[in-house]
């Protein structure tokens, strides 16, 4: 039984597929893979990678269509495949997992009403579409609703306690709702990406000539996924925290046994296949008091780990927050819109 295996198989922690690549999906089902996320630069990376895979699909989508129109038209194409893929463990887990993630158009993500749209589409595709959202202020109405009609729901880009708090409490209205109404609730998952939030705030100390211990740094994205999964329980509000954006092994070894889901790469897969680490659970260990003394001297750090050290308004302006939603728009949403259409049928 390799780490994967035992993490999965003897411990509450749970891990699901970070890439759309068919054969990396397989690889991953048999490490134990309960889910698989499927975003727009994932979409296009497998286009890339396994392009005969994809062509009889591809060859089925209108050439007529607009650029966002075709953009959805290939995530679609992508995730039913990948939901697919899951079904089984859907139904064997009564929709507990077993989703394949369908992110919405970053370019509508300020807009609830087009979002809530889209996502109630992403949603007709199977039962077990989980929609993935950015965790930003116009999104929290999509969250309630979603979850108020029985939707799975994803919330990305989450860097901050604040974030993922106003998404549990957004997921708490819309889940009352859908008990008061006899439907059954889906779960959300609440995405907290550790180690790109741990590179953002490298950065930034270095930017402003902030000297800070680099192992402090590298603990700071599991600081504050630890006190969401603490705050969640403590409260009563069963998301499930899902780590993503690992950069190293620790990222995924200092969480072991904790009841999460963890979105992995399958890079960061082979990493940890490869290191083998002891099969022990470090999910109740608390990041030193020294350690968050020690990020305390970075002010986006204090803004992502105290509670309201961001308002909803500021969501979206976080600089982190910012960056990455650019990067699924530019590297994928907008790659996917003129993927193989011709040049005379584009709209632009």
């Amino acid at each position: 039984m390799n780490y994967l295996q035992w993490l999965t198989q003897s411990t509450p922690t749970k891990f699901w597929h970070d890439s759309a690549i068919p054969e990396e999906i397989d690889a991953a089902i048999g490490n134990g893979a309960l889910g698989v996320t499927t975003n727009p630069v994932l979409t296009y990376k497998t286009l890339q990678a396994a392009p005969e895979f994809w062509q009889p699909e591809v060859d089925k989508i209108p050439k007529t269509l607009t650029p966002p129109q075709r953009a959805e038209a290939l995530l679609k194409m992508v995730a039913v495949y990948a939901a697919g893929r899951f079904r089984p463990i859907f139904q064997q887990t009564e929709g507990e997992h077993g989703y394949a993630l369908g992110q919405l158009d970053p370019s509508i993500c300020m807009d609830s009403e087009k979002m809530i749209e889209q996502g109630l589409r992403y949603a007709s595709w199977a039962d077990n579409i989980s929609v993935k959202t950015p965790s930003i202020k116009s999104a929290l109405p999509l969250v309630e609703e979603l979850a108020s009609r029985g939707i799975a729901v994803c919330t990305t880009l989450n860097f901050s306690v604040s974030q993922a708090m106003a998404v549990g409490d957004a997921y708490m209205r819309g889940r009352a709702k859908a008990l008061q109404n006899g439907v059954r609730p889906k779960p959300i998952f609440v995405v907290q990406q550790g180690g790109r939030l741990d590179e953002y705030l490298a950065e930034t100390a270095k930017d402003n000539g902030i000297s800070i211990d680099p192992e402090a740094v590298r603990c700071a994205g599991n600081a504050v996924c630890k006190k969401v999964y603490r705050l969640f329980r403590q409260r009563g509000i069963p998301a499930k925290v899902m780590p993503a954006g690992l950069r190293g092994v620790h990222h995924l070894t200092s969480m072991a046994g904790a009841d999460m889901v963890f979105s992995l790469q399958a890079r960061i897969q082979n990493m940890v296949l490869a290191e083998d680490p002891e099969r022990v659970c470090h999910a109740e260990e608390e990041i030193p008091p020294e350690v968050i003394r020690e990020l305390y001297r970075i002010p986006e750090f204090v803004r992502a780990y105290e509670e309201g050290g961001l308002k909803e308004e500021e969501f979206i302006t976080f600089g982190v927050t910012q960056k990455t939603l650019s990067q699924f728009l530019w590297t994928g949403w907008v790659p996917l819109e003129t993927y193989q259409a011709d040049a005379s049928d584009r709209w632009f």
